[in-house]
């Protein structure tokens, strides 16, 4: 039921945006509030659950990528990739709202990007001693990285060019993996 219940907040987080209430999550599952509150004490117990399992979705397909028999390149490029796997149930609506009414919520987005970074950087590191990766100032690559995904999940730049949260992200993630120049494979 915890499940059915977080599934159902993002659909009306999606659709309503996250100052829906309790009652119409409840009406939505067709259960009584009372059932809602003996899974979740506050509406913000129940977001936040909802983004820690995204979180950890994420953290346990990251632990997969780093663990896995790719190569460091292969790696990289799969970790800046990385994606809540729902789906595409997570629509810019939610993110912002999460950002503009929820910032102690939102905090974990955060803290989870910096941990994310140092998987990252991990990687850089590797693929650069081993001659992969050509030297860059990581520190630079951080605030590249970080101040990329902050200017991308602003409300008017997605809307205005119609785009969703996942896809902007892989598309500047993309960007920042392989950087301006054209690849080889593209010139022949």
């Amino acid at each position: 039921m915890r499940n059915r219940i977080m599934m159902a907040t993002i659909e009306e987080i999606n659709e309503n945006g996250i100052k829906f209430t309790m009652t119409e999550l409840a009406k939505r599952l067709a259960v009584s509030k009372s059932t809602l509150y003996e899974h979740f004490s506050s509406k913000e117990e129940l977001i936040g659950a909802v983004v820690d399992s995204l979180l950890e979705n994420v953290r346990q397909q990251a632990e997969k990528i780093v663990n896995s028999d790719l190569n460091i390149k292969e790696k990289l490029k799969a970790l800046l990739l990385t994606e809540p796997n729902l789906g595409g149930l997570i629509s810019s609506r939610f993110v912002f709202d999460l950002k503009r009414y929820m910032p102690d919520v939102w905090k974990r987005c955060d803290e989870y990007r910096e941990y994310s970074w140092q998987r990252v950087e991990a990687l850089l590191d590797q693929g650069i001693t081993a001659g992969y990766f050509r030297p860059i100032d990581l520190p630079i690559a951080k605030v590249i990285y970080n101040a990329t995904i902050n200017e991308l999940l602003h409300e008017n730049f997605l809307i205005k060019n119609n785009l969703t949260v996942l896809d902007t992200i892989g598309k500047a993630m993309d960007i920042l993996y392989y950087g301006m120049v054209a690849r080889e494979s593209e010139n022949d």
